[in-house]
């Protein structure tokens, strides 16, 4: 069913248009049909009509760095370092994990990011297979990583040639597939080589944890002379599209490769900060054109999966850092939490509240007691909003939460089978 959005603020991260203060927004099949100012005038037959007084419509966040059953592990191993961290709590429970602890998380990071308005995630964890099951069964937009780290790096990789040229010979523009070495760090140069020759020969990209710790980049100089994005350099791991997870620690060298290598940092601040890694120079990189996109990373290191927190942590850490009030307005930030995350992850069509582009819609609630009054849209979605206020997800032109409830998703259940799976781990 067609679906016109009227009567409703548009803040569309389109230049020509920007924000429209009361207009429509037109949605036939899967894709935006018109966008405009004003009252729609054409024929309302077939078309379920949403009344937008009171609401803004913008485009869905695409989280561009989690790892989502990570759900079941949220608030474990509290107050270390991440090598610490990894070593001592994370890595020996996910050795635990069986694909049943798979599901049960990553559909309660589903749950969670729909309610805050995540319409598209790329994901780096375990069975992705069974997560691209999880998102068709919810509706999300999926770019699925599959994780590759250790010495049985070739096995690995093998074992997933076949997903990824399923999911990426697909007419579904729903999943995409990508290969996702752990790290610089947990793998030899070796086996960077091999990964992104295969992900040449298979045209994916590749999603990597990069210059994420000071105790990354000591190793990497220590085995090999130079900086974690050195080496990928090297190994070819460039020579396809990376998404580049972290990326703290970043020369200016740093910086330029990536730039004319099209590389596509992920900023995630909340972990960052917890884990005290540090704060990436996010200003920076976008000064030098280098397109920086948005993550949460996973639930463990955050402690949530909610791209509205994520936003207004890192635009107030980069304000706080470069001790400037101008850096990352709120019209940035939205930038790079949508229209950013889905060029890098290969949706072209998608960010934007434009005709031809990809119906991924949310409204938010304006009368809402933390959006009242609305002196700069940008501002209150970026600094003001905490998730709660959205009411409306639609996807691909499909509407997966109608007025606060989801259509066709049992919320409750999913609770319940993370809650029960989570303990059974302990």
């Amino acid at each position: 069913m067609d679906i016109l959005l009227r009567d409703v603020m548009i803040a569309t991260l389109d230049t020509k248009n920007e924000v429209i203060e009361s207009g429509y927004v037109l949605v036939k099949g899967e894709t935006i049909s018109q966008v405009s100012a004003g009252r729609y005038e054409g024929s309302l037959e077939g078309i379920r009509v949403i009344d937008g007084k009171g609401y803004c419509v913008l485009p869905g966040m695409v989280n561009c760095h989690t790892h989502m059953a990570m759900t079941l592990l949220r608030g474990y191993g509290e107050g270390l370092p991440l090598m610490r961290w990894l070593n001592e709590k994370v890595w020996p429970m996910e050795a635990k994990f069986k694909e049943e602890h798979i599901v049960a998380g990553s559909k309660l990071a589903m749950v969670e990011m729909l309610r805050s308005g995540t319409t598209t995630f790329s994901d780096m964890y375990f069975y992705q297979d069974a997560v691209e099951g999880c998102a068709q069964e919810y509706g999300m937009r999926a770019v699925l990583g599959y994780p590759i780290m250790g010495e049985g790096w070739e096995s690995l990789l093998n074992s997933y040639l076949g997903s990824v040229k399923r999911i990426n010979s697909g007419a579904s523009a729903m999943s995409r597939a990508m290969l996702a070495p752990h790290s610089p760090y947990t793998l030899t140069k070796d086996a960077l080589k091999g990964i992104a020759a295969a992900a040449k020969e298979l045209g994916c990209g590749i999603h990597i944890h990069v210059s994420e710790t000071e105790d990354e980049q000591g190793i990497v100089k220590q085995n090999y002379g130079m900086t974690p994005t050195e080496l990928l350099l090297e190994a070819g791991v460039f020579d396809v599209k990376t998404m580049a997870a972290h990326c703290v620690y970043l020369s200016d060298g740093d910086m330029e490769i990536m730039k004319r290598r099209n590389v596509s940092p992920v900023y995630n601040p909340v972990s960052n900060m917890k884990l005290a890694s540090g704060a990436a120079r996010v200003a920076d990189m976008l000064g030098r054109g280098i397109g920086v996109c948005l993550g949460t990373d996973g639930a463990s290191s955050n402690n949530c999966l909610n791209m509205f927190g994520e936003m207004k942590a890192g635009a107030l850490l980069q304000k706080l850092t470069g001790r400037d009030t101008t850096a990352l307005s709120g019209r940035e930030m939205l930038e790079i939490a949508a229209p950013n995350g889905a060029a890098a992850l290969g949706f072209e069509n998608l960010g934007r509240i434009k005709p031809g582009y990809l119906a991924d819609l949310i409204m938010v609630n304006l009368n809402k007691p933390t959006m009242v009054p609305v002196h700069d849209i940008h501002t209150n979605l970026v600094f003001s909003a905490n998730g709660s206020e959205v009411e409306y997800v639609m996807i691909n032109g499909r509407l997966v939460m109608d007025k606060g409830e989801f259509t066709e998703i049992d919320e409750e259940r999913a609770v319940y089978e993370a809650s029960k799976t989570a303990a059974d781990l302990s």
